[in-house]
Parts: structure tokens; sequence; C-alpha cells
């Protein structure tokens, strides 16, 4: 049995999934709360992961699509790219819930 959610590598054409876009709108919103980036332990803290490589799997996804950008070894240096954040405001506006687990 595993903690770690199954991986998701989104529909064909490069689209986010729901649950990255899920990722990239509590990002966002962490940011706009806390003026910093959530680190990978508090993103397995919210969305109940065991481990960190699950928080950075999706990062690195996320990254892939174009949707944020990331400092190697550098915590908390998550940057929503203007289309990342466009995608994350609008999941908001759909499911406010995802600020609240």
């Amino acid at each position: 049995m595993t903690c770690r959610p199954n991986p998701e590598h989104g529909p064909s054409g490069g689209s986010p999934t729901q649950r990255q876009q899920e990722v990239l709108a509590y990002v966002h919103a962490f940011k706009a709360a806390h003026e910093m980036a959530p680190t990978a332990r508090e993103l397995c803290e919210r969305f109940g992961w065991a481990s960190t490589n699950a928080a950075h799997e999706y990062f690195g996804r996320l990254e892939q699509l174009r949707l944020l950008t990331r400092q190697a070894k550098a915590a908390r240096s998550l940057r929503l790219t203007e289309s990342g954040k466009a995608l994350a405001q609008a999941y908001l506006s759909a499911h406010p819930e995802v600020l609240h687990g």
C-alpha cells in the first residue's frame, strides 16, 4: 500500500489535470495570503501526502506545462507564470473550497 498519489500526466494535449489545477490554485492563494510560496512539506500537509516527492512531482509537471517556475535548491522559490496565475484565479473562482482543504 502506498501513501503517494497516483502519477497524473494529464489528458493528451498537455492540459493540467484537475488535481494539478488544485495544487496550482493553492500555491497561488498561499502566496497571496503569506507573501511567499508554500514549501513542499506544507503542500504535503495540505493534501495529505506522506512524502515531499509527491509535491516535487507536481511542481515538475506544472513547470513542464509552463504554469510555474522554480529555482533549483531554493526554498519557497515557486513563481506562477502569467498563464499559471490566470488558470489559478479561474480555478479558485469556481472552487473556493481549495483554500480550506
